[in-house]
Formats: C-alpha cells, sequence, structure tokens
C-alpha cells in the first residue's frame, strides 16, 4: 500500500514534487519510470527498473524507509529520484543520510529522467523538499555519477556552502564505435603477444566454444554455472568466502535480474568452453547503447590460459561489429585493466547539507575530508609503508613499536608508486 504521498511547490510554479513510500513507489511508478528511462539519450543499469526493483526485494537494509521523488510540472512525470535511508561514513563516524540507491551492478547512483530541463530541476526541487522533511537524517548524497552527467548542473544551483563534490571512481570504457583492429592496436606489444600466447594455447584444446545466454530459460542455467565457478576459487570456502554464494541475499538478487526481464536491454552471460567444461563466464547488462561487464568468474585449474582475459577479448570483439553498441563498461577501475588501455569514465559524488544550523559545519567538515584530509591520510599511510618496508631490509620484524619520523625520504619502491 501507499505510505503517504506529499506535494510542495517548486520555485518554477510548474514544479512540484510527489512523493511515494516503500515497494507501492516502485509498483505505482513503474509506467512512468519505463517511459522516463526508454527516452534517455543515455542510459546505464543505473536506472534500470528491474535492477531497483530486485535491489529493494533482496539487499535494501530499511525498506520500509525507501521513498520515491517524482518530479512533476503539472501534466506528468518529468523525473525520478529513489532514496534510500543510508549510514554515510565519509567523516569516520556514522551520519544517517538520504542517497540514491547505488546496487550490486554498478558503482552508479543516478536518478532517472528525460530531458535536461527536468534533469536541472531535480536536485533543488529535491532538497527543497527534504529539508522540512529530514526525518532525522541532515545529509543528501548524490551519485556517482558521470562528471558530465546533466544532474550535476542543478547541483551547481544549490548552496554552495551546503554542498562538497568529490571524483570517487575512474571507470574502464571502451569505444565500440571504434574498429576492433584500432582497440587492438593501442594494447602494448608484451600484452598483445600475450593474447597472442593464451589464444594459441586455446586453440589446441578439444571442442572450444564462446556461447552467449541471452534468454531468461538459457540464463537461468548459466547463472547458475558462473556462481559455481566463482566460488570454486580463491573467492571460494577455503579462500575469502566473498564469491556471489556466500554474500546472504546476493543471489537472489542476480537470480532475479536474469530471469525478470529480457528485450533489447537484458542481461547476458558470456561463456568460455572447452569441451563440455565451462572455464570462464561474465554477467553482463545490456542496456541502450551501453554493454556492462558486472561479474566475472574462471576455473582457476585453467588459469594459464587466461580465461578471464579470453572471454573479455572475445565479448569486445563481437561488441565492436554491434551497431546498437556505443561503449563497452567494464564498471571497475582495477588495475589489471590498464592493459587493455581502456578510456576512462570519470563518476564524481555530492554530499548535500540538509539541516538548517549543521549544514555549513558539515559541509567545511566533508571539504576538509575530500581535500586535505585526504592528502594527509596518503601521505601518512605511504610514509608507513616505506617505513615498515626499511625495518624489514634492516631484518627488523614489522610490528616494531618505532615509527620514522617526518620528513624521511621515499623508498625506492615508493617512488615507483608515486
Amino acid at each position: 500500500m501507499l505510505d503517504r504521498e506529499r506535494e510542495r511547490d517548486m520555485p518554477h510554479e510548474d514544479w512540484r514534487v510527489v512523493e511515494y513510500r516503500g515497494r507501492a513507489a516502485l509498483e505505482l511508478l513503474e509506467a512512468d519510470w519505463r517511459r522516463l528511462y526508454a527516452a534517455m539519450p543515455t542510459r546505464s543499469s543505473a536506472q534500470l527498473y528491474e535492477a531497483h526493483l530486485a535491489f529493494f526485494d533482496h539487499l535494501m537494509r530499511s525498506p520500509e524507509r525507501f521513498r520515491c521523488l517524482a518530479l512533476t510540472d503539472g501534466r506528468g512525470v518529468r523525473a525520478i529520484c529513489p532514496l534510500e535511508a543510508r549510514v554515510d561514513r565519509s567523516l569516520g563516524v556514522p551520519l544517517p543520510a538520504w542517497a540514491i540507491p547505488r546496487h550490486l551492478l554498478t558503482p552508479v547512483a543516478d536518478a532517472v529522467y528525460a530531458d535536461d530541463e527536468a534533469a536541472r530541476a531535480l536536485a533543488p526541487a529535491v532538497v527543497a523538499y527534504l529539508r522540512p522533511r529530514m526525518e532525522g537524517r541532515s545529509l543528501l548524497v548524490l551519485g556517482p555519477a558521470p562528471v558530465d552527467c546533466v544532474l550535476w548542473e542543478g547541483v551547481e544551483r544549490l548552496d554552495p556552502s551546503r554542498r562538497t563534490a568529490q571524483v570517487t571512481h575512474r571507470l574502464s570504457v571502451f569505444d565500440c564505435e571504434q574498429s576492433f583492429d584500432e582497440l587492438m592496436s593501442r594494447l602494448g606489444k608484451h600484452f598483445r603477444r600475450n593474447l597472442r600466447s593464451h589464444r594459441k594455447k586455446l586453440d589446441r584444446l578439444d571442442a572450444v566454444r564462446f556461447v552467449t545466454a541471452a534468454d531468461k530459460a538459457a540464463l537461468g542455467a548459466a547463472l547458475e554455472q558462473l556462481l559455481e565457478i566463482e566460488a570454486s576459487g580463491w573467492k571460494g570456502a577455503t579462500g575469502t568466502r566473498t564469491a556471489i554464494r556466500f554474500k546472504p541475499r546476493q543471489p537472489g538478487f542476480f537470480k532475479a535480474l536474469a530471469t525478470t526481464f529480457d528485450g533489447d536491454d537484458r542481461c547476458e552471460i558470456n561463456e568460455l568452453y572447452v569441451e563440455d567444461r565451462c572455464i570462464a563466464s561474465e554477467f553482463c547488462i545490456r542496456t541502450g547503447g551501453e554493454y556492462a561487464r558486472i561479474k566475472i568468474g574462471y576455473d582457476e585449474a585453467f588459469s594459464t590460459l587466461g580465461p578471464g582475459q579470453l572471454v573479455l577479448l572475445d565479448t569486445l570483439e563481437r561488441l565492436c561489429h554491434d551497431p546498437d553498441i556505443r561503449c563497452f563498461n567494464m564498471m571497475s577501475g582495477a588495475a589489471w585493466l590498464d592493459d587493455w588501455r581502456p578510456d576512462k569514465l570519470v563518476l564524481q559524488q555530492t554530499h548535500v547539507a540538509l539541516g538548517r544550523w549543521s549544514g555549513v559545519p558539515l559541509t567545511m567538515l566533508l571539504r576538509f575530508r575530500f581535500g586535505p584530509g585526504r592528502a594527509i591520510a596518503r601521505s601518512t599511510r605511504r610514509r608507513f609503508e616505506d617505513w615498515r618496508e626499511q625495518r624489514r631490509d634492516k631484518g627488523a620484524p614489522p610490528s616494531a613499536k618505532a615509527a620514522p619520523e617526518g620528513g624521511a625520504k621515499h623508498s625506492a619502491a615508493a617512488q615507483r608508486r608515486d
């Protein structure tokens, strides 16, 4: 049932915010959500209706406090900003906050809007609506979202003394409007040689094939295969236990996605088989012109073949020949991806202080944390690592209590890191 619906006039006489609560918010706004999503010139898995519904059903910590703020112009819904009750720990202490949900598919957290006018109006409207309705949460977290997102143009209209922004991610992406040969030409000679070596080793095996599961029936079986492979290696029971199968409710989240929607926007699982054995599998989502890789697993018994790299290579080549795909997003900025020489998609996040009296002091603390505070923390961590390395070189135990004096020169290893 709908818990509550509220309206508030915005500075522009046509804008108003309507609030919906709980799961009913997603159900009642489904038609508008899908209409806006379909009209977006660029969209991602962060804005998928199915992803938010699966997140609500399986992973949201406080589903009873979930709220959707719909921005209307008197004729229809123009934008939707979903918000979950969250604890922000940017300052090292728990700060109750409202934030756009960030589910497991992507580090991006974005609202849904079909045109630039609504995107620019959304943040000011949401902040004006929330200030008298904070419910004990005096912080609003928007993003992470691409730095060129139109949403930020609206954020710039807010009082600068009550907001602060920082870069959070640099995701690796491939421009699939380039040819596959162009992308391969960017790779270093050594890495290209490694890929050729892996492929030659693979070609010596029997019944090698790449398979893509794209319909509901095939996806269900392929997901079970992916979960098994991921849990069989270093993420498994004898390793870090960080595989999906060892995370409460995560298997249900991925199963809901794999089996509840298909069409032009859909999940796909790409697999590499040797004979009847799947040795690598990646969970991906196709949304408009973006193809996103969410999870990867491989059989460590075949690690010398580089199965994960070979699946990525095959997928990239296929996407470069797909006229509907604009980019291949790794949804990660992991260092090992740098060998592929990808482009970088920069994400930023904004904190907006909602409290009347606490707003300015809180913003000042956040700016220090993400500015000088971050630099100090990195410098301190680097010096401590250098000191530990120097102590090891001298044969002293790393747990020695004496710490180096400030201003010590970096070790050679630290200089290489810098």
